[in-house]
Protein backbone atom coordinates (compact mmCIF):
# COMPACT_ATOMS: atom_id res chain seq x y z
CA UNK A 1 0.00 0.00 0.00
CA UNK A 2 1.03 3.37 -0.41
CA UNK A 3 1.95 5.36 2.60
CA UNK A 4 2.57 8.99 3.41
CA UNK A 5 6.12 8.85 2.79
CA UNK A 6 5.24 8.07 -0.97
CA UNK A 7 2.37 10.60 -1.16
CA UNK A 8 5.28 13.87 0.10
CA UNK A 9 8.86 12.38 -1.03
CA UNK A 10 7.53 9.88 -3.98
CA UNK A 11 4.42 10.82 -5.77
CA UNK A 12 4.20 13.47 -8.90
CA UNK A 13 2.67 15.63 -6.15
CA UNK A 14 4.68 18.82 -5.48
CA UNK A 15 5.24 21.20 -2.35
CA UNK A 16 3.06 19.10 0.22
CA UNK A 17 4.27 19.51 3.69
CA UNK A 18 3.56 16.95 6.57
CA UNK A 19 2.91 19.13 9.57
CA UNK A 20 1.92 17.22 12.26
CA UNK A 21 2.88 13.28 12.95
CA UNK A 22 6.42 12.53 11.73
CA UNK A 23 6.04 9.36 13.94
CA UNK A 24 3.62 8.06 11.15
CA UNK A 25 5.56 8.65 7.90
CA UNK A 26 5.40 5.14 7.01
CA UNK A 27 1.00 4.99 7.57
CA UNK A 28 -0.35 3.16 4.82
CA UNK A 29 -3.22 4.51 2.69
CA UNK A 30 -5.67 2.31 1.54
CA UNK A 31 -8.13 4.54 0.47
CA UNK A 32 -9.11 8.18 -0.10
CA UNK A 33 -12.40 10.02 1.18
CA UNK A 34 -13.10 13.97 1.02
CA UNK A 35 -14.44 16.05 4.11
CA UNK A 36 -17.02 18.72 3.48
CA UNK A 37 -19.22 18.69 5.91
CA UNK A 38 -18.90 17.20 9.69
CA UNK A 39 -21.89 14.68 8.85
CA UNK A 40 -19.38 12.54 6.73
CA UNK A 41 -17.17 11.79 9.78
CA UNK A 42 -19.34 8.66 10.12
CA UNK A 43 -18.53 6.87 7.25
CA UNK A 44 -14.56 7.42 7.55
CA UNK A 45 -12.18 4.19 7.63
CA UNK A 46 -8.96 3.13 9.03
CA UNK A 47 -6.24 4.12 6.83
CA UNK A 48 -8.11 6.56 4.76
CA UNK A 49 -6.40 9.74 3.48
CA UNK A 50 -8.86 12.67 4.54
CA UNK A 51 -8.75 15.79 1.78
CA UNK A 52 -10.33 18.87 3.04
CA UNK A 53 -10.60 22.82 1.73
CA UNK A 54 -11.61 23.53 5.41
CA UNK A 55 -14.70 25.46 4.67
CA UNK A 56 -17.14 23.17 6.78
CA UNK A 57 -14.74 24.49 10.17
CA UNK A 58 -13.24 27.32 9.28
CA UNK A 59 -14.36 29.44 11.87
CA UNK A 60 -15.02 26.78 14.92
CA UNK A 61 -11.74 26.30 16.96
CA UNK A 62 -13.75 23.69 18.65
CA UNK A 63 -15.47 21.70 16.02
CA UNK A 64 -11.66 21.80 14.53
CA UNK A 65 -10.38 19.65 17.73
CA UNK A 66 -13.09 17.50 17.82
CA UNK A 67 -12.73 16.19 14.24
CA UNK A 68 -9.15 15.72 15.06
CA UNK A 69 -9.98 13.69 17.90
CA UNK A 70 -12.87 11.35 15.82
CA UNK A 71 -10.31 11.04 12.70
CA UNK A 72 -7.65 9.64 15.34
CA UNK A 73 -10.27 7.38 17.11
CA UNK A 74 -10.73 6.00 13.80
CA UNK A 75 -7.81 5.42 12.63
CA UNK A 76 -8.01 7.67 9.45
CA UNK A 77 -4.00 8.21 8.24
CA UNK A 78 -3.96 11.61 7.88
CA UNK A 79 -6.36 14.73 7.38
CA UNK A 80 -4.71 16.78 3.93
CA UNK A 81 -6.23 20.39 4.09
CA UNK A 82 -5.78 22.64 1.35
CA UNK A 83 -4.54 25.96 2.14
CA UNK A 84 -4.84 29.81 0.34
CA UNK A 85 -8.40 29.18 -0.33
CA UNK A 86 -10.19 29.23 3.17
CA UNK A 87 -6.94 29.75 4.85
CA UNK A 88 -3.89 31.40 4.67
CA UNK A 89 -2.09 28.53 6.95
CA UNK A 90 -3.68 25.94 8.98
CA UNK A 91 -5.46 27.13 12.36
CA UNK A 92 -3.33 27.10 15.78
CA UNK A 93 -6.54 24.35 17.01
CA UNK A 94 -5.74 21.77 14.41
CA UNK A 95 -2.33 21.93 14.93
CA UNK A 96 -2.53 21.96 18.70
CA UNK A 97 -5.06 19.51 18.52
CA UNK A 98 -3.07 17.18 16.17
CA UNK A 99 0.26 16.95 18.03
CA UNK A 100 -1.06 16.03 21.22
CA UNK A 101 -2.82 12.98 19.70
CA UNK A 102 0.22 12.79 17.11
CA UNK A 103 -1.93 12.49 14.55
CA UNK A 104 -0.64 13.47 11.14
CA UNK A 105 -1.58 17.00 9.46
CA UNK A 106 -0.96 17.43 6.04
CA UNK A 107 -0.59 21.00 3.85
CA UNK A 108 -1.59 20.78 0.49
CA UNK A 109 -1.26 23.50 -2.29
CA UNK A 110 -4.22 24.93 -3.83
CA UNK A 111 -3.50 24.24 -7.53
CA UNK A 112 -4.08 20.53 -6.70
CA UNK A 113 -7.86 19.14 -7.52
CA UNK A 114 -8.59 16.32 -5.04
CA UNK A 115 -9.49 13.90 -8.01
CA UNK A 116 -6.01 14.28 -9.30
CA UNK A 117 -4.62 13.36 -6.08
CA UNK A 118 -7.53 10.84 -5.43
CA UNK A 119 -6.68 9.58 -8.88
CA UNK A 120 -3.05 9.13 -8.71
CA UNK A 121 -3.37 7.55 -4.83
CA UNK A 122 -5.82 4.74 -6.23
CA UNK A 123 -3.41 3.93 -9.31
CA UNK A 124 -0.69 3.54 -6.78
CA UNK A 125 -3.21 1.17 -4.84
CA UNK A 126 -4.02 -0.67 -7.67
CA UNK A 127 -0.40 -1.04 -8.69
CA UNK A 128 1.21 -1.98 -5.50
CA UNK A 129 -1.60 -4.49 -5.38
CA UNK A 130 -1.48 -5.76 -8.77
CA UNK A 131 2.81 -5.86 -7.58
CA UNK A 132 1.87 -8.09 -4.36
CA UNK A 133 0.21 -10.74 -5.89
CA UNK A 134 3.17 -10.98 -8.29
CA UNK A 135 4.95 -11.07 -5.08
CA UNK A 136 3.00 -13.82 -3.37
CA UNK A 137 2.83 -15.87 -6.78
CA UNK A 138 7.06 -15.48 -6.63
CA UNK A 139 6.98 -16.60 -2.96
CA UNK A 140 4.68 -19.64 -3.33
CA UNK A 141 7.37 -21.06 -6.28
CA UNK A 142 10.11 -20.67 -4.29
CA UNK A 143 8.81 -22.06 -0.79
CA UNK A 144 7.37 -25.06 -2.65
CA UNK A 145 10.62 -25.40 -4.58
CA UNK A 146 12.23 -25.43 -0.82
CA UNK A 147 10.23 -27.93 0.24
CA UNK A 148 10.30 -30.57 -2.51
CA UNK A 149 14.27 -29.86 -1.74
CA UNK A 150 14.04 -31.47 1.43
CA UNK A 151 15.24 -28.22 3.46
CA UNK A 152 15.30 -27.67 6.63
CA UNK A 153 11.63 -26.04 8.32
CA UNK A 154 13.81 -23.48 9.40
CA UNK A 155 14.82 -22.08 6.18
CA UNK A 156 10.48 -22.16 5.60
CA UNK A 157 9.78 -20.39 8.63
CA UNK A 158 12.76 -17.99 7.67
CA UNK A 159 11.43 -17.14 4.27
CA UNK A 160 7.68 -16.96 5.98
CA UNK A 161 9.32 -14.42 8.48
CA UNK A 162 11.16 -12.36 6.00
CA UNK A 163 8.15 -12.13 3.76
CA UNK A 164 5.70 -11.05 6.31
CA UNK A 165 8.04 -8.91 8.07
CA UNK A 166 7.19 -10.31 11.29
CA UNK A 167 8.60 -12.64 13.56
CA UNK A 168 6.91 -16.22 13.13
CA UNK A 169 6.99 -19.27 15.63
CA UNK A 170 5.67 -23.18 14.65
CA UNK A 171 4.46 -24.65 18.17
CA UNK A 172 3.26 -28.29 18.64
CA UNK A 173 -0.22 -28.79 20.17
CA UNK A 174 1.18 -28.80 23.70
CA UNK A 175 2.34 -25.17 22.93
CA UNK A 176 6.19 -26.21 23.33
CA UNK A 177 8.04 -24.20 21.14
CA UNK A 178 9.25 -26.19 17.61
CA UNK A 179 11.22 -23.48 15.95
CA UNK A 180 11.27 -20.12 14.96
CA UNK A 181 12.98 -17.31 12.82
CA UNK A 182 13.19 -13.72 12.28
CA UNK A 183 13.01 -11.12 9.61
CA UNK A 184 15.96 -9.06 8.41
CA UNK A 185 18.07 -7.28 11.04
CA UNK A 186 15.13 -7.83 13.74
CA UNK A 187 17.22 -7.35 17.26
CA UNK A 188 14.09 -6.71 19.85
CA UNK A 189 14.11 -10.40 20.79
CA UNK A 190 15.87 -13.65 20.23
CA UNK A 191 14.91 -17.50 20.65
CA UNK A 192 15.67 -17.71 24.01
CA UNK A 193 13.10 -15.00 24.77
CA UNK A 194 10.19 -17.17 22.88
CA UNK A 195 10.58 -20.49 24.98
CA UNK A 196 9.03 -18.87 28.07
CA UNK A 197 5.34 -18.31 25.91
CA UNK A 198 4.16 -21.85 26.51
CA UNK A 199 1.73 -20.64 29.01
CA UNK A 200 0.68 -17.62 27.34
CA UNK A 201 0.13 -19.89 24.15
CA UNK A 202 -1.88 -22.21 25.58
CA UNK A 203 -4.22 -19.39 27.03
CA UNK A 204 -4.67 -17.80 23.81
CA UNK A 205 -4.96 -20.59 21.54
CA UNK A 206 -7.86 -22.64 23.75
CA UNK A 207 -9.47 -19.33 24.52
CA UNK A 208 -9.17 -18.23 20.96
CA UNK A 209 -8.14 -14.82 22.31
CA UNK A 210 -6.82 -13.07 19.28
CA UNK A 211 -5.70 -9.42 20.94
CA UNK A 212 -4.35 -10.49 24.42
CA UNK A 213 -1.03 -9.31 24.80
CA UNK A 214 2.35 -10.76 26.56
CA UNK A 215 5.26 -8.84 27.87
CA UNK A 216 9.03 -9.60 25.99
CA UNK A 217 11.82 -7.57 26.82
CA UNK A 218 9.50 -5.36 28.66
CA UNK A 219 7.47 -4.71 25.55
CA UNK A 220 4.15 -5.76 24.57
CA UNK A 221 3.53 -8.40 21.79
CA UNK A 222 0.50 -10.15 20.92
CA UNK A 223 0.41 -13.76 19.01
CA UNK A 224 -1.78 -14.59 15.88
CA UNK A 225 -2.24 -18.31 15.58
CA UNK A 226 -2.67 -20.65 12.59
CA UNK A 227 -3.77 -24.22 13.21
CA UNK A 228 -1.74 -25.84 11.05
CA UNK A 229 -4.20 -28.36 8.16
CA UNK A 230 -3.29 -31.35 10.42
CA UNK A 231 -3.94 -30.44 13.56
CA UNK A 232 -0.59 -31.26 14.35
CA UNK A 233 0.61 -27.37 15.45
CA UNK A 234 0.08 -23.98 15.07
CA UNK A 235 1.80 -21.32 12.78
CA UNK A 236 2.30 -18.10 14.71
CA UNK A 237 2.88 -14.51 13.59
CA UNK A 238 4.26 -12.41 16.79
CA UNK A 239 3.66 -8.39 16.36
CA UNK A 240 4.60 -5.32 18.95
CA UNK A 241 1.22 -4.06 20.35
CA UNK A 242 1.92 -0.65 18.95
CA UNK A 243 1.91 -2.34 15.34
CA UNK A 244 -0.61 -5.31 15.59
CA UNK A 245 -2.50 -5.63 12.64
CA UNK A 246 -3.72 -9.14 11.82
CA UNK A 247 -2.48 -10.92 8.88
CA UNK A 248 -5.99 -11.60 6.55
CA UNK A 249 -6.94 -15.54 6.57
CA UNK A 250 -6.16 -15.47 2.43
CA UNK A 251 -6.08 -17.93 -0.12
CA UNK A 252 -2.17 -16.79 -0.07
CA UNK A 253 -1.83 -17.42 3.66
CA UNK A 254 -3.83 -21.19 3.51
CA UNK A 255 -1.57 -21.75 0.78
CA UNK A 256 1.35 -21.35 2.95
CA UNK A 257 0.07 -23.55 5.82
CA UNK A 258 -0.94 -26.07 4.15
CA UNK A 259 2.66 -26.12 2.23
CA UNK A 260 4.40 -25.53 6.03
CA UNK A 261 2.30 -28.47 7.11
CA UNK A 262 3.28 -31.02 4.13
CA UNK A 263 6.80 -29.80 5.05
CA UNK A 264 6.60 -30.98 8.49
CA UNK A 265 4.99 -34.42 7.76
CA UNK A 266 7.69 -34.65 5.34
CA UNK A 267 10.72 -33.65 7.52
CA UNK A 268 8.81 -35.34 10.70
CA UNK A 269 9.13 -32.13 12.80
CA UNK A 270 5.82 -32.55 14.50
CA UNK A 271 4.58 -35.22 16.18
CA UNK A 272 2.46 -36.79 14.03
CA UNK A 273 2.32 -40.22 13.34
CA UNK A 274 0.93 -41.51 10.13
CA UNK A 275 0.95 -44.98 10.85
CA UNK A 276 -1.86 -46.60 8.63
CA UNK A 277 -3.22 -46.37 5.19
CA UNK A 278 -6.31 -44.78 6.70
CA UNK A 279 -4.26 -42.32 8.06
CA UNK A 280 -3.28 -41.15 4.60
CA UNK A 281 -6.81 -41.70 3.25
CA UNK A 282 -7.68 -38.88 6.30
CA UNK A 283 -4.69 -36.96 5.30
CA UNK A 284 -5.34 -37.07 1.29
CA UNK A 285 -8.80 -35.87 1.58
CA UNK A 286 -8.46 -33.09 3.94
CA UNK A 287 -5.51 -31.36 2.03
CA UNK A 288 -6.01 -32.31 -1.91
CA UNK A 289 -10.10 -31.03 -2.20
CA UNK A 290 -9.22 -30.42 -5.91
CA UNK A 291 -9.05 -34.22 -7.06
CA UNK A 292 -11.71 -34.94 -9.78
CA UNK A 293 -13.97 -37.29 -9.09
CA UNK A 294 -12.03 -40.52 -10.65
CA UNK A 295 -9.30 -39.77 -8.76
CA UNK A 296 -11.48 -39.91 -5.38
CA UNK A 297 -12.96 -43.17 -6.61
CA UNK A 298 -9.80 -44.89 -7.03
CA UNK A 299 -8.79 -43.45 -3.14
CA UNK A 300 -11.82 -44.98 -1.85
CA UNK A 301 -11.60 -47.85 -3.88
CA UNK A 302 -7.70 -48.47 -2.79
CA UNK A 303 -8.88 -48.03 0.50
CA UNK A 304 -12.11 -49.74 1.26
CA UNK A 305 -14.78 -46.60 1.74
CA UNK A 306 -17.51 -47.38 0.36
CA UNK A 307 -18.67 -43.94 -1.54
CA UNK A 308 -21.96 -45.50 -2.84
CA UNK A 309 -23.31 -45.13 0.77
CA UNK A 310 -24.47 -42.73 3.03
CA UNK A 311 -21.94 -41.45 5.89
CA UNK A 312 -21.89 -39.12 9.01
CA UNK A 313 -18.30 -38.23 10.24
CA UNK A 314 -17.43 -38.62 14.20
CA UNK A 315 -13.28 -36.89 14.89
CA UNK A 316 -12.50 -37.43 18.38
CA UNK A 317 -9.66 -34.73 19.47
CA UNK A 318 -6.75 -37.08 21.13
CA UNK A 319 -4.77 -33.50 21.84
CA UNK A 320 -6.04 -33.31 25.82
CA UNK A 321 -4.24 -37.48 25.94
CA UNK A 322 -0.59 -37.68 27.34
CA UNK A 323 1.52 -39.49 24.34
CA UNK A 324 2.39 -42.14 26.96
CA UNK A 325 -1.46 -43.25 27.58
CA UNK A 326 -2.21 -42.77 23.44
CA UNK A 327 -1.26 -46.69 22.36
CA UNK A 328 -3.33 -47.42 25.04
CA UNK A 329 -6.64 -45.36 24.14
CA UNK A 330 -6.48 -46.27 20.73
CA UNK A 331 -6.18 -49.65 21.92
CA UNK A 332 -9.46 -49.26 23.83
CA UNK A 333 -11.20 -47.60 21.03
CA UNK A 334 -10.70 -50.08 18.66
CA UNK A 335 -12.04 -52.66 20.90
CA UNK A 336 -14.95 -50.32 21.96
CA UNK A 337 -15.99 -50.42 18.02
CA UNK A 338 -15.14 -53.51 17.60
CA UNK A 339 -18.18 -54.39 20.59
CA UNK A 340 -20.26 -51.97 18.86
CA UNK A 341 -23.95 -53.44 18.12
CA UNK A 342 -24.60 -51.36 14.68
CA UNK A 343 -27.36 -51.81 12.61
CA UNK A 344 -27.46 -51.02 9.01
CA UNK A 345 -24.28 -49.36 9.04
CA UNK A 346 -20.94 -50.19 9.25
CA UNK A 347 -17.31 -48.27 9.87
CA UNK A 348 -14.71 -47.08 8.57
CA UNK A 349 -11.97 -45.23 11.05
CA UNK A 350 -8.89 -43.11 9.97
CA UNK A 351 -6.50 -41.46 12.57
CA UNK A 352 -2.83 -39.64 13.49
CA UNK A 353 -2.04 -38.24 16.08
CA UNK A 354 -4.18 -35.84 17.39
CA UNK A 355 -7.34 -37.03 15.87
CA UNK A 356 -9.36 -39.78 15.37
CA UNK A 357 -12.40 -40.28 12.34
CA UNK A 358 -14.74 -42.49 12.74
CA UNK A 359 -16.95 -42.55 9.21
CA UNK A 360 -20.66 -44.18 10.06
CA UNK A 361 -21.28 -45.92 6.57
CA UNK A 362 -25.45 -46.16 5.98
CA UNK A 363 -27.78 -47.44 2.81
CA UNK A 364 -28.71 -44.74 0.80
CA UNK A 365 -32.36 -45.77 1.61
CA UNK A 366 -31.83 -45.46 5.43
CA UNK A 367 -33.66 -42.49 7.15
CA UNK A 368 -31.12 -39.53 7.50
CA UNK A 369 -32.54 -38.47 11.42
CA UNK A 370 -32.38 -41.83 12.40
CA UNK A 371 -29.01 -42.37 11.21
CA UNK A 372 -28.01 -38.90 13.11
CA UNK A 373 -30.20 -40.59 16.23
CA UNK A 374 -27.76 -43.58 16.02
CA UNK A 375 -24.38 -41.72 15.50
CA UNK A 376 -25.22 -39.59 18.68
CA UNK A 377 -26.01 -42.38 20.88
CA UNK A 378 -23.15 -44.12 20.30
CA UNK A 379 -21.06 -40.82 20.63
CA UNK A 380 -22.63 -40.80 24.10
CA UNK A 381 -21.92 -44.21 24.53
CA UNK A 382 -18.24 -43.02 23.44
CA UNK A 383 -18.39 -40.15 26.25
CA UNK A 384 -19.55 -42.24 29.07
CA UNK A 385 -16.76 -45.40 28.59
CA UNK A 386 -14.21 -42.75 28.35
CA UNK A 387 -15.25 -40.33 30.62
CA UNK A 388 -12.37 -40.46 32.59
CA UNK A 389 -10.46 -39.22 29.69
CA UNK A 390 -10.89 -35.30 28.49
CA UNK A 391 -12.06 -35.77 24.98
CA UNK A 392 -14.01 -33.64 22.33
CA UNK A 393 -16.33 -34.98 19.97
CA UNK A 394 -17.48 -33.51 17.44
CA UNK A 395 -20.40 -35.18 14.78
CA UNK A 396 -21.42 -33.63 10.84
CA UNK A 397 -24.60 -33.96 9.38
CA UNK A 398 -25.28 -36.90 6.95
CA UNK A 399 -23.62 -36.24 3.25
CA UNK A 400 -23.69 -38.84 0.37
CA UNK A 401 -21.84 -37.28 -2.44
CA UNK A 402 -18.36 -38.54 -2.98
CA UNK A 403 -16.97 -34.83 -3.20
CA UNK A 404 -18.65 -34.38 0.30
CA UNK A 405 -16.13 -36.80 2.33
CA UNK A 406 -14.02 -33.88 3.55
CA UNK A 407 -16.43 -31.72 3.30
CA UNK A 408 -17.96 -34.29 6.73
CA UNK A 409 -14.79 -34.23 8.19
CA UNK A 410 -14.79 -30.28 8.17
CA UNK A 411 -18.62 -30.68 9.88
CA UNK A 412 -17.40 -32.62 12.49
CA UNK A 413 -13.90 -30.65 13.10
CA UNK A 414 -16.32 -27.31 13.77
CA UNK A 415 -18.37 -28.97 15.96
CA UNK A 416 -15.91 -29.98 17.81
CA UNK A 417 -13.80 -27.31 18.12
CA UNK A 418 -17.07 -25.04 19.50
CA UNK A 419 -16.87 -27.93 21.95
CA UNK A 420 -13.50 -27.01 22.93
CA UNK A 421 -14.27 -23.37 22.85
CA UNK A 422 -17.18 -23.20 25.37
CA UNK A 423 -14.81 -26.34 27.22
CA UNK A 424 -18.30 -29.09 26.77
CA UNK A 425 -16.95 -32.81 26.82
CA UNK A 426 -20.70 -33.53 25.80
CA UNK A 427 -20.54 -34.61 22.35
CA UNK A 428 -21.29 -31.75 19.84
CA UNK A 429 -23.61 -32.00 16.85
CA UNK A 430 -22.55 -29.14 14.02
CA UNK A 431 -26.36 -29.75 12.56
CA UNK A 432 -27.18 -28.20 16.09
CA UNK A 433 -24.37 -25.73 16.00
CA UNK A 434 -25.03 -24.17 12.42
CA UNK A 435 -26.86 -21.04 14.00
CA UNK A 436 -24.23 -20.80 16.19
CA UNK A 437 -21.70 -21.27 13.07
CA UNK A 438 -23.14 -17.91 11.51
CA UNK A 439 -22.91 -15.81 14.40
CA UNK A 440 -20.56 -12.92 14.08
CA UNK A 441 -18.92 -10.63 16.39
CA UNK A 442 -21.73 -7.78 15.35
CA UNK A 443 -24.91 -10.14 15.53
CA UNK A 444 -23.43 -11.56 18.94
CA UNK A 445 -22.80 -8.30 20.41
CA UNK A 446 -26.21 -7.06 19.19
CA UNK A 447 -28.17 -9.92 20.55
CA UNK A 448 -27.04 -9.84 24.14
CA UNK A 449 -27.31 -6.13 24.02
CA UNK A 450 -31.25 -6.39 22.89
CA UNK A 451 -32.01 -9.44 24.83
CA UNK A 452 -29.71 -10.56 27.94
CA UNK A 453 -28.26 -6.93 28.87
CA UNK A 454 -30.55 -6.38 31.33
CA UNK A 455 -30.33 -10.15 32.94
CA UNK A 456 -26.15 -9.13 33.46
CA UNK A 457 -26.70 -5.49 34.18
CA UNK A 458 -28.88 -7.03 37.22
CA UNK A 459 -26.74 -9.88 38.42
CA UNK A 460 -23.69 -7.26 38.78
CA UNK A 461 -25.65 -4.84 40.35
CA UNK A 462 -27.06 -7.39 42.70
CA UNK A 463 -24.04 -9.82 42.90
CA UNK A 464 -26.48 -12.53 41.81
CA UNK A 465 -25.99 -15.55 38.69
CA UNK A 466 -29.65 -15.21 37.36
CA UNK A 467 -27.85 -15.79 34.12
CA UNK A 468 -26.25 -18.99 35.00
CA UNK A 469 -29.42 -19.74 36.06
CA UNK A 470 -30.90 -19.66 32.87
CA UNK A 471 -28.30 -21.45 31.20
CA UNK A 472 -29.29 -24.19 32.74
CA UNK A 473 -32.56 -23.99 32.66
CA UNK A 474 -32.49 -24.15 28.75
CA UNK A 475 -29.77 -26.85 28.73
CA UNK A 476 -32.41 -29.01 30.76
CA UNK A 477 -35.17 -27.91 28.19
CA UNK A 478 -36.87 -26.24 30.56
CA UNK A 479 -37.39 -28.62 33.12
CA UNK A 480 -37.26 -26.72 36.67
CA UNK A 481 -37.00 -29.32 38.62
CA UNK A 482 -33.91 -30.84 36.69
CA UNK A 483 -32.74 -27.52 36.79
CA UNK A 484 -32.61 -27.14 39.88
CA UNK A 485 -31.15 -30.86 40.76
CA UNK A 486 -27.92 -29.60 38.91
CA UNK A 487 -28.32 -26.18 40.52
CA UNK A 488 -28.55 -28.13 44.14
CA UNK A 489 -31.51 -25.67 44.55
CA UNK A 490 -34.98 -26.45 46.27
CA UNK A 491 -37.55 -26.49 43.71
CA UNK A 492 -39.11 -23.51 44.70
CA UNK A 493 -36.00 -20.88 45.07
CA UNK A 494 -35.90 -22.22 41.44
CA UNK A 495 -39.32 -21.19 40.79
CA UNK A 496 -38.28 -17.99 41.90
CA UNK A 497 -35.42 -17.34 40.22
CA UNK A 498 -37.71 -18.05 36.77
CA UNK A 499 -40.39 -15.64 37.94
CA UNK A 500 -37.08 -13.05 38.78
CA UNK A 501 -35.52 -13.78 35.67
CA UNK A 502 -38.78 -13.47 33.25
CA UNK A 503 -39.59 -10.14 34.84
CA UNK A 504 -36.32 -8.57 34.02
CA UNK A 505 -36.23 -10.30 30.78
CA UNK A 506 -40.03 -9.46 29.71
CA UNK A 507 -40.83 -12.56 28.39
CA UNK A 508 -42.92 -16.19 29.91
CA UNK A 509 -40.90 -18.55 27.72
CA UNK A 510 -43.68 -19.79 25.67
CA UNK A 511 -42.76 -18.03 22.82
CA UNK A 512 -40.63 -19.91 20.39
CA UNK A 513 -39.41 -16.89 18.61
CA UNK A 514 -37.94 -15.34 21.69
CA UNK A 515 -36.82 -18.57 23.06
CA UNK A 516 -34.15 -18.79 19.85
CA UNK A 517 -33.00 -15.63 20.54
CA UNK A 518 -32.92 -15.68 24.08
CA UNK A 519 -30.82 -19.26 23.17
CA UNK A 520 -28.52 -17.71 20.67
CA UNK A 521 -28.06 -14.96 23.24
CA UNK A 522 -26.68 -17.51 25.29
CA UNK A 523 -24.44 -19.01 22.60
CA UNK A 524 -23.13 -16.22 21.91
CA UNK A 525 -22.18 -14.96 25.14
CA UNK A 526 -20.39 -18.54 25.56
CA UNK A 527 -18.41 -17.43 23.14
Amino acid sequence: MPTLNWLIQESNLNNIRLITGENHILQEIKSVNVLDNPDVLKWFKQNELVLTTGYCFKDNPTLQRQMIKDMCEIGCAALAIKTKRFFRQIPDAIIDEAKNLDFPIIELPYFYSFSEISQMIFQQIYKEQNLQVEREQHFLSNFMQQILNHEPISTSLQQIAHFFATPVLLIDINCSLIASAFPYKYKDINEDNLHSLTDFLSLQISKNIIDNFCKINEQNYSLQTFSLYNQAGYLCFLYKKTSFSPIPTSKFLQNIIQLLTFACVQNKTLNTNYNSNSTFFLHFLVHHKQNNIEEIKKLCSFYGFDYQKEWICLTISLQNILEKNKSLFLLKLDKFLKDLSLEHCTIFTCFNNNLFCIYFLFPPTYHRLQALHQVQNYSLKLKNKFNEQSIFIGISACHKKITNISRAFEESLKALQYQQQINDFQPGSYLHQIPLHLLNQSSSNLLIHNILQPLLDFDQQNNTELIHTLKIYFSCNYNASQAAKILYLHRNTMLNRLEKIKEILQTDFNNSDENILIYLSLSALNL
